[in-house]
């Protein structure tokens, strides 16, 4: 068989069988007036035609350049043409681009490479461009188009995933002069960012509280807007779908998007209650729900809050999702997104041997992408860690790299919450607690839902000697993301806080309760020890000693003093070093 590597153009008209059924005669004439245009448009760009069916085109080029702008000169005469005759109807078509191997069959074009281009025209939403990943490898520097990034998605009938991305042709970053420099595409909000669209939600109760169901659905809008980490969809586009049955894999075709939140809202008596699911658009699989249930003369504050908690809650639903996706890449064709994705998990570890795994696959991702602020701000997150829980043999070298960590990404997280927290976490680490405030003050200002920075903010008030303030920050926390896979850590900070202001007992009961469900996380053995031991109870105080010894036999008292943490809180380092000896433990 005679290969070659091509751009395919793959093109139809939305809705095409219901307009003909509609309105037959003058749905051809505007479909043939309009491949008249195609055909032209793909001559003057390179291209051929090499097949066509019903409403429907294919066409080859040499590049993957020569594709879009054809795409993109398509849609903008398509509506010239509409806009000047006043002809109706007025025909939507949508394009796929991919570019891959075909076979070659006489004039014919064959293969995966042509399928694919055809799955994405489906996925394209009307008068939309959706391509493949490999087009989009083709148009830095030469094109003036907002690339948004629909994430990996399976196609029918195509055995490994394809990343999408749709072409905001309309928004030309030149403004229309020929001259302008050719700027390469951007990712729109940031680094290859999921998806995501919040649709109305069902009315179960009756017209009377529609005022409210829209308001629910504009405020869980607006705190995910302020998330970057996913893409969200304004309440205008998705308001176009009220009082429809759409199927959840069209809403994520037509609007391009690869997650989607719907709910329904009933009213019994003096009680509301709202159900929120989260569903992968492509797969239709149920990622998370919950209901919620308040008091109708609580409407607006139970609006509010539901919002603050979907947030809290879709954030890591997606994420996870966003990692198993990441996992399932061939090694071969792992991006810098991918290797961050990846190290995800080992993250939030808080043992040494996950931050170990943690590293090299940050550092591979900056090795991908030098300016990925991201990376940098979760590997000075993984160096913050060694440092602050003393995992690392040389501190001081140890500092050095998380603060050139830290530098490295200050220069581009000023609008990525996730990276600001953190920087900040990791700062706090290093003993600053003043500039990790500064850092994570910022995050919440960007993203008031952020369970992890009000966590991280949480320990720097204990650090700074403000209990209350650490125990309301917790609180907030752990009530944004009850399922939160640091709520051991939110929990150990509340009772630090707890300890603080001296409720020892209770802050022991919490650490026991921490150490049960999570055997493998070490740390926490140091401060039940020493606060069991203040508050008189020795016995918990020589058992906890006795299991932190098992798990960490090189400990010491005085290399746990030179935690940075304990700069700022001297009197509290004595207290904490004097309950360590009273429980027996080394002081060298």
């Amino acid at each position: 068989m005679d290969r070659k590597l091509a751009a395919i153009l793959s093109t139809d008209v939305v809705g095409f069988s219901r307009l003909t059924a509609l309105n037959e005669e003058p749905t051809l004439r505007a479909l043939y007036a309009c491949h008249d245009h195609i055909e032209e448009l793909v001559r003057q760009n390179g291209g051929r035609i090499f097949s066509s069916a019903g409403d429907g085109l294919l066409a080859e080029f040499p590049s993957a350049v020569q594709a879009v702008r054809c795409s993109v000169d398509v849609l903008r005469r398509i509506r010239r043409h509409f806009d000047d005759l006043l002809e109706e109807p007025s025909l939507e078509f949508r394009v796929g681009i991919n570019l891959g191997d075909v076979v070659v069959s006489g004039d014919d074009l064959l293969g995966d490479g042509v399928n694919i281009a055809a799955r994405l025209q489906e996925m394209a939403p009307p008068s939309g461009i959706c391509i493949s990943g490999s087009v989009r490898e083709h148009l830095h520097g030469k094109m003036t188009f907002t690339l948004i990034s629909l994430g990996e998605r399976a196609l029918k009938n195509i055995p490994r995933p394809v990343h999408v991305y749709r072409v905001e042709w309309a928004q030309d970053l030149s403004d229309g002069d020929e001259t302008a420099p050719r700027t390469p595409p951007l990712i729109r909000p940031g680094k290859d960012q999921p998806s995501i669209v919040v649709m109305p939600f069902d009315n179960l109760s009756g017209s009377s509280d529609e005022y409210f169901v829209d308001g629910v659905v504009e405020e869980i809008t607006s705190a995910l807007s302020r998330v970057r980490d996913f893409f969200v969809i304004a309440r205008q586009s998705a308001f176009t779908f009220k009082g429809q049955f759409v199927d959840v894999r069209d809403i994520g075709r037509q609007l391009g998007v690869a997650y989607v939140v719907e709910g329904t809202v009933r009213r019994g008596g003096d009680r509301l209650r709202i159900s929120v699911q989260l569903v992968d658009a492509e797969m239709r699989n149920q990622l998370w729900s919950e209901r919620y249930e308040g008091a109708t003369h609580e409407i607006f504050e139970f609006q509010d809050r539901i919002a603050a908690q979907v947030a809290g809650a879709v954030h890591p639903a997606i994420r996870s999702a966003e990692i198993e996706l990441s996992t399932r890449r061939p090694p071969s064709s792992l991006r810098a997104y991918d290797f961050v994705m990846r190290a995800y998990p080992y993250l939030w570890g808080h043992n040494e041997e996950s931050v170990t795994q943690a590293i090299p696959l940050l550092e591979r991702a900056i090795a991908i992408d030098p300016v990925y602020g991201r990376a940098h701000a979760f590997l000075a997150w993984c160096h913050g860690q060694n440092l602050g829980y003393i995992w690392s043999k040389d501190p001081e070298r140890e500092l050095q790299i998380t603060l050139a960590a830290i530098e490295a990404a200050s220069r581009s997280i000023d609008d990525d919450p996730t990276a600001l927290t953190a920087v900040g976490g990791a700062m706090s680490h290093c003993g600053d607690q003043a500039r990790a405030t500064v850092y994570l003050e910022r995050a919440l200002i960007l993203d008031p839902n952020n369970a992890w920075a009000w966590a991280r903010f949480g320990w720097v008030a204990s650090y700074r000697g403000e209990p209350d303030h650490a125990k309301e920050r917790f609180e907030r926390a752990m009530t944004l993301s009850p399922a939160d896979p640091l709520a051991f850590n939110m929990r150990m900070g509340f009772a630090l806080a707890l300890a603080l202001a001296g409720s020892l007992a209770e802050a022991v009961s919490i650490a026991r309760a921490v150490v049960a469900r999570h055997p493998d996380v070490k740390w926490p053995y140091r401060m039940m020890t020493a606060w069991a031991s203040m508050a008189g109870d020795e016995e918990t105080a020589r058992w906890a000693a006795g299991r932190l010894l098992a798990a960490e036999p090189d400990f010491t008292i005085q290399r746990y003093l030179t935690r940075p943490v304990f700069r700022s809180m001297p009197r509290w380092a004595e207290q904490m070093s004097e309950g360590l000896r009273k429980a027996g433990l080394p002081e060298r």
